[in-house]
């Protein structure tokens, strides 16, 4: 667990200390500001594609080479992004990013195998707490380097990445054994005759309760990436709030975040359980990005900013395992990387309706838009199936679903 933790820290410190800095970068080689856009989109737009391919290797393959090969694929970005001389080189070099930290649901699907289903949410919980730790030193580190070299920061990022590669090679074990990957892919079946990725998909989306999952977690993301792209402008014109007060706000976001999926979703699912957490954490999502829009005061946005963090940090993992605990353990690897390529879709939808809200609402635009969309998550929400513990469900903690082979019969039965 502790090298998985470093694994998404890692990526999400590197993704941190470059975002921040992109459009700097950018802006020397006279990029506009929808070069930057895109430059910006590139990543979550590479995740949302390689996700499933990811996952689904994950399942083929094992875990622990897929995500070694993800962490050297990232580390190498970050080395294109130090020394690029273009923007065409940046833009290659964020796409590599996207590519290399697509390889977040194998992490998520490594926790599956070694968690038992009742324990699922606080291994996810872990995941996100990186995410927000990630987001809170990556800009501090960045911030720092910058100013001693163009290159420093990417060279740091990838020396990062290198690093975590190294250490999942010598000290990470295989969570799948060579039985259980037979399992997920039958030697016996020629590999012409195995499901495509389009076959494993259609199985996958014929799982009507994992996909309300999916449509409950892509609102609640949506809802809150919309305000990533105009928060700085709002903080400025309301608060007078210039980058270094944006980037504290940020932080105490992180912050908040890491605890709430790192502690207290561990202390809550096992006496509310996942669906039961994700509808208490809607109120305080609901209430706290609706709050932000509204804010007249520094200390009225710092509550808001908490209830919107607490309500996001309980959300989020508690929706993760309940994908997990929904989907097969035959497409457990692409099943997570379905998860995430929805994810990466609605962190690229998010921002543009928040930029929309923006220009035809202006500074609380996005917020109350991001409110309602929250809204009707929480709305949506209410109907999840309400599960504790591991009772009642098949062996691995969900109810298998069958691999569609070519014909439509399926192709082999999990144990």
């Amino acid at each position: 667990m502790s090298i998985l933790f470093l694994t998404v820290f890692v990526d999400l410190v590197g993704f941190g200390i470059i975002l921040p800095l992109l459009p700097f970068y950018a802006d020397r080689f006279g990029a506009s500001g929808t070069q930057i856009g895109v430059l910006v989109l590139s990543y979550s737009a590479a995740q949302f594609l390689l996700a499933p391919v990811w996952g689904r290797l994950s399942d083929r393959f094992g875990r622990r080479p897929i995500l070694i090969v993800g962490l050297l694929g990232s580390a190498v970005s970050y080395l294109v992004f130090a020394y690029a001389g273009s923007i065409t080189a940046l833009l290659l070099s964020r796409i590599m990013a996207g590519v290399g930290g697509a390889n977040i649901p194998v992490a998520q699907a490594y926790i599956a195998d070694i968690t038992p289903p009742e324990k699922r949410a606080g291994g996810m919980g872990l995941i996100g707490a990186a995410f927000g730790l990630g987001f809170i030193f990556g800009p501090a580190i960045g911030g720092i380097l910058a100013p001693i070299a163009p290159e420093a920061p990417g060279l740091a990022a990838a020396a990062l990445c290198f690093t975590n590669a190294i250490l999942a090679l010598f000290f990470l074990p295989e969570s799948l054994s060579p039985e259980e990957r037979a399992g997920r892919v039958d030697p016996a079946i020629s590999f012409r005759d195995r499901p495509s990725r389009f076959q494993e998909a259609r199985a996958i989306f014929q799982n009507p309760e994992f996909v309300k999952i999916l449509g409950v977690s892509f609102l609640f993301t949506a809802a809150f990436s919309a305000i990533h792209p105009v928060f700085p402008l709002f903080a400025a014109e309301r608060f007078g709030l210039d980058e270094r007060g944006v980037g504290w706000l940020f932080a105490f976001m992180g912050t908040v975040s890491a605890l709430m999926q790192g502690g207290v979703v561990r202390v809550l699912v096992p006496r509310v359980g996942e669906a039961g957490l994700v509808r208490l954490a809607s109120i305080p999502f609901v209430l706290g990005l609706g709050g932000v829009g509204l804010a007249p005061s520094i200390p009225w946005l710092l509550v808001a900013l908490f209830l919107l963090s607490v309500g996001f940090g309980g959300t989020l993992p508690s929706l993760v395992s309940l994908l997990s605990r929904s989907s097969s353990a035959a497409f457990q690897g692409g099943s997570l990387g379905v998860g995430q390529s929805v994810s990466a879709l609605a962190r690229i939808g998010g921002p543009l309706m928040g930029g929309a809200a923006w220009d035809l609402f202006g500074g609380p635009g996005p917020f109350l838009t991001g409110a309602l969309v929250a809204l009707a998550a929480a709305l949506w929400g209410l109907s999840l199936p309400s599960r504790r513990g591991g009772g009642g469900e098949s062996a691995g903690g969900r109810e298998p679903l069958e691999p569609v082979g070519p014909a439509g019969p399926p192709l082999s039965s999990p144990s």
